[in-house]
């Protein structure tokens, strides 16, 4: 490939908007339940018109969802494979937030962000992306919203 032409698509690819998506996102995606359609939905937009991001919290908030919620060794080795093909075939990136004090900062802002969401939280906030999240209290913080232009986002909105 021409050297001109990689520019264009690397380009192309870093306009995309960049996501940070929520561990409930993933998960729910993969159940049959009310939400999951629009999980399923919106990830499948990951890698044509948005570039999905996975924080570092996220990945351990999911690997430990994952050993609590399902007891059956082959149902998590598939959904642990389901898992490494999305991240391989969407080319998702990752993201380690560097700086502590944002998440307790966010603390103190609003009440209900607190333990892993602020650390989720305050990654999106510092990689400048959005964050995809089922969390009601991570989307009605109003006031860090405001405070940090993030945008917070529901898979529903990309209906």
């Amino acid at each position: 490939m021409k050297l001109k032409t990689e520019r264009k698509l690397i380009k192309r690819e870093l306009n995309k908007p960049k996501h940070h998506i929520d561990t409930g996102v993933i998960i729910e995606a993969t159940k049959e339940t009310n939400i999951s359609t629009f999980c399923e939905n919106y990830l499948k937009l990951i890698g044509c018109k948005y570039r999905g991001c996975f924080s570092i919290p996220m990945l351990g908030e999911l690997f430990l969802k994952t050993y609590g919620d399902i007891k059956d060794e082959v149902e998590r080795e598939l959904f642990f494979r389901w898992v490494f093909e999305f991240v391989e075939h969407k080319n998702v990136s990752f993201y380690s937030l560097r700086d502590l004090s944002l998440p307790f900062e966010l603390t103190k802002i609003d009440g209900r962000v607190k333990g892993i969401d602020a650390l989720i939280l305050a990654s999106a906030i510092k990689d400048k992306a959005t964050l995809i999240t089922l969390d009601t209290d991570l989307l009605k913080s109003e006031e860090i919203k405001r405070k940090y232009k993030v945008k917070i986002l529901t898979p529903k909105h990309f209906v």
